[in-house]
């Protein structure tokens, strides 16, 4: 398994418990992609029954944490 300071691979890079459930962000770039390992997180997490965002700006992290449990 690919380790990097303690980090598992493919794991969102926030996890974040709000009154909605827990949210999973990956940060990235304008032009970043996921990378495989990301794409299975978030597949599973998904398929937990939480949501999973990518976030390219404060806008989208600030929509991302402020949604309602039904979108």
């Amino acid at each position: 398994m690919n380790q990097s300071m303690g980090v598992v691979a493919g794991v969102a890079d926030m996890m974040y418990l709000s009154d909605n459930g827990l949210i999973a962000i990956e940060f990235k770039t304008v032009i970043g992609r996921q990378q495989p390992r990301q794409k299975q997180w978030q597949e599973t997490i998904e398929a937990a029954g939480y949501k999973y965002y990518i976030v390219r700006s404060l806008n989208e992290f600030l929509k991302a944490i402020n949604k309602p449990t039904n979108d």
